[in-house]
């Protein structure tokens, strides 16, 4: 008789996580969404409002970096990227394991392929370079991203940007619909996948 497998890797992140293994509704999922867009891109624009600020002596709120001069166009880009992905990992890293604050108010958690808790790397992969550069088109940071590009090159892509990241968005969106696991691009290149929180 076959000894019942352990996951061993899951029991040495702090403890296996309490989530059933079903699938995340898509409207839950997209309201959680929406909720931590606003509140992340809220917070993502502060340095950029007040640097602008400083050079315009007015409050307006912008998420345009191209109109401040150099270097401070890129200072108020790279610290609104960081703003923007620290809400998306630090909250679910130090705060809710997994969660940010919607996805806490609407039980749905974030986890390895494995069940176990995500770790530093495995948010920086999702959010960074999965959700910012690869899909590129609706989180606030990879606007930022994309315009200090065009700052570097000196050149307006952003036509490019909305065709090209537009699609690839798209289609992830469409990917998760359909397929049964409900992941997005995002989540194959991080190696997560979201689960619904068992209430005690």
């Amino acid at each position: 008789m076959k000894k019942p497998k352990i996951n061993y890797a899951a029991f040495q992140n702090k403890k296996m996580i309490q989530s059933q293994p079903t699938t995340v509704n898509n409207f839950k999922r997209l309201f959680a969404y929406i909720i931590d867009w606003y509140a992340a891109s809220m917070l993502a624009g502060i340095p950029v409002v007040l640097i602008y600020s400083i050079f315009f002596q007015d409050l307006e709120i912008t998420q345009n970096i191209t109109e401040l001069p150099y270097p401070y166009s890129i200072l108020a880009g790279i610290m609104a990227i960081i703003i923007y992905l620290a809400y998306f990992i630090f909250v679910p890293l130090k705060i809710y394991p997994g969660q940010t604050f919607a996805k806490k108010i609407m039980n749905i958690q974030v986890v390895k392929e494995d069940d176990s808790y995500v770790d530093f790397i495995t948010l920086l992969k999702r959010e960074a370079i999965g959700v910012m550069i690869v899909e590129g088109y609706i989180a606030a940071s990879s606007s930022y991203f994309h315009q200090m590009i065009n700052i570097f090159i000196g050149k307006d892509l952003n036509d490019i940007y909305v065709y090209v990241f537009g699609i690839i968005t798209a289609l992830s969106m469409l990917w998760a619909c359909a397929s049964p696991k409900r992941k997005m691009f995002h989540d194959y290149i991080a190696g997560t996948k979201l689960s619904i929180v068992v209430e005690d």
